[in-house]
């Protein structure tokens, strides 16, 4: 490219425009299949939805109900004087927008037929789009996984990338990622804890063979990833090796996800994604494997207490033990419910009993593809502690499995969190603002482009879980946009050369749960110094 093509400068500044949002071209909130055989499915008592499941750990109709309600389901709707309608699901969406849509593969089970469905949150209720098993045709675009062999049912999670990009632009495929996430989380907790029902996140598969499968638009929507549940399903006919591209059933119509017109096309989202592709079976395998290597994953080295007097003796190696927790927390149902965006905290300390529950549960292993033999993932928990009781306000990293926060420095931060939380009340009232980070050049070493979603996925599922968590105590919790590199240094050197994958924030929600008005003293420095102020000094605090 040379200094004379200036189609480059004009695609830059066209994609950089800001503007208000066009209401006009935004995209609906619900794929629709008009055309589709409709299957209702049985909405659970408000007893069953709100206390334990105690289920049998088989997939029914009635169960599997219950796994698309608390992952993808239309939980309520309000009417807001300025926003008019307004549809909450059951898991957290940036801008409630809602980008990511559920389909259903599954053999016989009892209430359903066998075929390929696609779930309505509006009308809770599944279309068909395909009659007949096709769970053989995911089976051969993961490369044989077995647990995808062995489930009777398998949830696929795709994603309209219009619906995020109206709003967030070429950063929207983040979002999409993350909001995934926060339904996976969910859906994980209410299979597992709840149901009693084995599932697993596969995020390796020929995303061709199922894009085309489900009857995708190219380029618009796509599959982001593959959860076979339940066990007992075992099909056998199936490619045994790699290295072909997998056959399957003729593709569907393409069905329009997004509004009839006035589509923006983001090059940067297209490029990401088809950069992260798999084409075969055998690069599924491959991939695979290097997910088991050694490398990729979080750092697990065991911390190491401060010793007054040791060679390395230094306070920032201190490590503090959190409290084991012993509060009441109230059902997964009750917490999926009840939950409410959290717009203003309290500043209140929380018991550090409640921070190590939240953050054991928040980084628990995860069943994924992406793992290791020892449950590792790809993410490191980073925490800024503004209000935690016995626990001195500093900045810290968190050893899953450790109970233990290690502290990188000692002070009162909450002008910084607020700074780095994209300028915004809630990172400086938080009570701690948790910061997930990953060594994205170790990941992409061992899983390529590909272990860029997985990172950013599997954030997104760590802060589904903070918001289960925290909600299920009485704690608000909201995920939260932040400035990258300006994270990465204020946690260095322990974070170096790591990028931030999202970030969440946590405390006591505020009588008055509205948005403040907030400007860091760490911002007014920096405009102070961009307007020319050299060598300003850092404002006192009061």
């Amino acid at each position: 490219m040379s200094n004379q093509d200036i189609q480059a400068a004009r695609d830059y500044h066209e994609v950089t425009k800001l503007a208000y949002i066009n209401l006009g071209n935004k995209p609906p909130l619900y794929k629709d299949y008009a055309d589709g055989e409709l299957v209702a499915l049985p909405v659970p008592a408000l007893e069953a939805v709100a206390g334990p499941a105690g289920g049998t750990g088989s997939l029914d109709i009635t169960t599997l109900a219950r796994l698309l309600y608390f992952s993808a389901g239309l939980v309520r709707k309000r009417v807001l004087p300025l926003a008019g309608e307004v549809h909450y699901r059951a898991a957290a969406s940036a801008g409630a927008l809602y980008p990511i849509e559920v389909y259903l593969v599954c053999r016989d089970i009892p209430g359903l037929a066998a075929g390929l469905y696609h779930f309505s949150p509006l009308d809770f209720s599944l279309r068909q789009l395909r009659d007949g098993d096709h769970r053989g045709t995911l089976l051969a675009a993961a490369a044989g996984d077995p647990q995808v062999a062995a489930a009777p049912g398998i949830l696929v999670f795709t994603a309209i990338f219009w619906r995020s990009a109206w709003k967030y632009r070429p950063r929207s495929y983040r979002y999409c990622l993350w909001d995934c996430g926060t339904m996976l989380a969910n859906l994980l907790a209410t299979a597992q804890g709840e149901i009693g029902l084995p599932a697993k996140v596969v995020a390796g598969f020929v995303d061709e063979a199922v894009n085309g499968f489900l009857g995708l638009q190219q380029g618009r929507e796509a599959a982001l990833c593959l959860v076979p549940v339940g066990a007992g399903g075992s099909l056998q006919d199936f490619p045994s090796e790699g290295g072909e591209q997998c056959a399957g059933p003729d593709p569907l119509p393409v069905t329009p996800g997004d509004a009839a017109g006035g589509v923006i096309e983001y090059p940067e989202i297209r490029r990401i994604h088809d950069a992260s592709c798999l084409a075969t079976d055998g690069e599924v395998a491959a991939w695979r494997v290097g997910a088991a290597a050694p490398g990729p994953w979080r750092t697990r080295e065991k911390l190491q207490s401060y010793s007054p007097g040791s060679a390395a003796a230094s306070p920032q190696s201190t490590l503090f033990p959190l409290a084991k927790g012993g509060a009441a927390s109230m059902s997964l149902g009750q917490a999926v419910l009840g939950r409410v965006s959290t717009r203003r905290f309290s500043r209140e300390s929380i018991p550090s009993s409640q921070l190590r529950s939240i953050l054991d549960g928040a980084t628990k292993r995860l069943p994924a593809d992406f793992t290791g033999p020892k449950g590792e993932g790809l993410v490191d928990t980073y925490v800024i502690a503004n209000a935690v009781e016995g626990l001195p306000s500093g900045a810290y990293f968190f050893s899953p499995g450790d109970g233990e926060l290690e502290l990188l420095k000692e002070g009162a931060f909450r002008e910084e969190a607020g700074h780095l939380c994209f300028e915004q009340a809630l990172g400086a009232d938080a009570s701690a603002v948790l910061f997930l980070m990953a060594d994205l050049e170790r990941v992409l070493a061992g899983l390529g482009n590909r272990g860029y979603r997985a990172a950013q996925l599997e954030a997104g599922i760590v802060v589904g879980n903070v918001y289960l968590c925290a909600h299920s105590l009485g704690l608000g919790a909201s995920g939260i946009t932040f400035y990258d590199d300006e994270v990465t240094a204020f946690f260095s050197p322990h974070a170096a050369g790591k990028s931030v994958m999202f970030v969440v924030v946590l405390g006591v929600t505020h009588q008055k749960n509205q948005v403040r008005p907030f400007r860091s003293r760490v911002g007014e420095m920096l405009d102070a110094l961009a307007r020319g102020a050299s060598g300003a000094a850092r404002p006192q605090k009061a």
